[in-house]
């Protein structure tokens, strides 16, 4: 409302300055008043008025003078738009500063919070130079008091050893000073000399129990060449006194082409497994003979043969996997001839009750070296799903059957070791071939080995 007041009083003043410019006044529009009549000359003058009127020779020029023309509408029209430049100049000028305004409040709470921040540093910069002061003083104390007693013990050393000449004492001091670090030497030399015998010590418990190994186990193979192998009940037609029990493969010099009976407990069914040194292989794949997309019962028990591809079974291996402490070291080639290890420190499954879950998988063990990287911990706290048995955790799919396999599913997977195998265009077999993800992706490998053993008493897993 203002700017326009003020644009129709600039107007109408700048109307009244044209007006008196050009000497005559303005008037509305629709206001006409008629021209006043001209004045009579005098009689005198009306003779000479009549001669004028007589035709000459000479051609009267009459001058006529044209107003100058004062458009206010223009005016009107080139104002109002500057004017309104000149709100909106306004108005962007008005915007600048609240914007400016805004900004100088975020610097002062910034400042603000700048200047709490330097208080608290500086309030704990105080507290940490009031330590180092307490510190110090105690330091001081402490030295003071050494000092003391060593003044105390000169003291005492210098009355003890006196001699009409200070020699001696100077002498005794270094004699003292001398023998210290000779002793200081020799205890460093004896400490070093029984660590070193503690190692040969160690090295040579190994080699007597290595040794005692093969002979026990020369011994047990001759007395089993001389018995007939037993493969009834337990306790019976033996005696209970000479069974022992083989609950592992670290009995693996008793092995025959690689196969060993165990028995974890002496209430337990014994039965067999195959031996890799002293690892026992739960899975082995090396080629299409065995198919591995089969149903639960077959998972249960196990399948396959022990001197080529098999499973070992979940229930054989809940039984392992919850007699002792087991780590779990995973081996894979790929066609290229690429060898890998995935190893993880501990390793237990689960009862059929609660469908075989992953219970326990241990730290990735990244000093193996080809490392195939971690591609199971993903898997880890599953539960074990068939393509009859769809127990994963995607509640829009059933992965053993979008896998063709079986195993620990998540949703769904990061490596697919039961799946199918493939001897052709294994680069792309997918999702459905043998593949660990951070040693081959999605392309098959040719050969696959988990192996478990028990750890070993007195590491930090075995103590865990």
């Amino acid at each position: 409302m203002r700017p326009q007041l003020a644009t129709m009083g600039i107007g109408m003043v700048l109307a009244a300055l044209c007006g008196l410019g050009t000497g005559s006044i303005v008037e509305a529009p629709g206001v006409t008043q008629a021209p006043p009549p001209p004045p009579l000359p005098p009689r005198h003058l009306r003779s000479n008025q009549t001669r004028s009127r007589m035709p000459s020779n000479f051609r009267s020029t009459a001058t006529s003078t044209s107003l100058p023309r004062c458009d206010y509408k223009e005016l009107m029209t080139n104002l109002h738009d500057r004017v309104g430049i000149l709100v909106t100049l306004d108005e962007d000028q008005r915007h600048r500063l609240e914007v400016i305004d805004k900004k100088l409040d975020q610097l002062v709470e910034s400042s603000s919070a700048r200047m709490e921040s330097m208080k608290a540093q500086q309030l704990d910069f105080l507290q940490r130079l009031d330590s180092f002061e307490h510190i110090q003083r105690l330091s001081r104390n402490t030295l003071d008091e050494l000092k003391d007693i060593s003044r105390t013990v000169r003291d005492v050393s210098q009355d003890q050893f006196s001699s009409p000449g200070t020699g001696v004492f100077n002498e005794s001091n270094l004699n003292v000073s001398s023998r210290l670090d000779a002793l200081a030497t020799l205890l460093a030399s004896t400490a070093l000399g029984v660590r070193s015998l503690q190692i040969e010590v160690a090295n040579l418990s190994r080699a007597i129990r290595r040794q005692s190994r093969l002979i026990q186990g020369k011994e047990l193979k001759a007395t089993a060449a001389q018995a007939p192998i037993f493969y009834g009940p337990n306790g019976l037609h033996e005696p209970s006194a000479t069974r022992q029990l083989h609950t592992s493969c670290s009995y693996s010099f008793l092995a025959s082409h690689g196969v060993l009976k165990i028995q974890l407990t002496p209430e337990s069914e014994s039965f067999y497994v195959s031996c890799y040194e002293d690892w026992t292989v739960i899975l082995s794949r090396s080629s299409d003979d065995v198919s591995f997309e089969r149903g639960w019962l077959d998972y249960r028990d196990g399948f396959g043969n022990l001197a080529g591809d098999f499973f070992i079974g979940l229930n054989k291996l809940h039984a392992l996997t919850s007699s002792a402490l087991h780590e779990l070291r995973i081996e894979m080639e790929d066609f290229s001839g690429n060898v890998a290890y995935a190893g993880y420190s501990l390793f237990a499954i689960g009862s059929e009750k609660e469908l075989y879950p992953l219970v326990l998988l241990g730290k990735f063990q990244d000093n193996l070296t080809p490392s195939a990287g971690d591609s199971l911990t993903y898997h880890a706290g599953a539960r074990f799903s068939t393509v009859d048995q769809d127990n994963d955790n995607c509640p829009e799919c059933n992965c053993a059957l979008r896998h063709k396999g079986a195993g620990w599913f998540n949703n769904c997977a990061k490596s697919n070791l039961f799946g199918e195998y493939t001897t052709q265009n294994f680069g792309q077999a997918g999702e459905t071939g043998i593949w660990w993800d951070t040693f081959s992706g999605e392309n098959s490998l040719k050969r696959v080995r988990w192996l478990i053993r028990p750890v070993v008493e007195g590491s930090d897993d075995g103590r865990r």
